[in-house]
């Protein structure tokens, strides 16, 4: 899905680029799957394998919706204001759901390297008697 709209694909049915109402179409359905990928890596434990695929399928979306928004900001049929700033607040709620996903990641992390230090310190001292 990525590839497609880094190049826009050409509607089957005119041969031409994707048009304004697509490309809305196009948005509610990659919002739609950044929400699930963003629900699925709340959900997600540390240790899963599948966290990595995420966060990859995370940064295609966030990268091709990024896209989208660009084409429909400069795109001269979008003329609702509302439906613009109503991207933005979108694009600040999935920034925020990312960053406190980025924030427990982070602590998770931090709790598992502190645990590993204090396993080596123990065996250590283990060693040393």
């Amino acid at each position: 899905m990525t590839s497609s709209l880094i190049n826009p694909p050409l509607d089957s049915h005119l041969n031409s680029p994707l048009t304004t109402e697509t490309r809305v179409i196009e948005l509610a359905k990659l919002d739609d799957a950044l929400s699930k990928i963003l629900d699925s890596l709340e959900n997600a434990q540390f240790e899963d394998g599948e966290s990595d695929t995420l966060v990859s399928k995370l940064q295609d979306s966030i990268g091709s919706r990024q896209i989208l928004i660009a084409q429909l900001v400069n795109d001269d049929q979008i003329q609702d204001r509302s439906y613009l700033q109503g991207l933005a607040q979108s694009t600040k709620n999935f920034e925020i759901r990312a960053r406190n996903v980025l924030a427990d990641r982070e602590a998770l992390l931090g709790a598992l390297r502190k645990g590993r230090r204090q396993t080596n310190l123990y065996k250590t001292i283990d060693s040393n008697r």
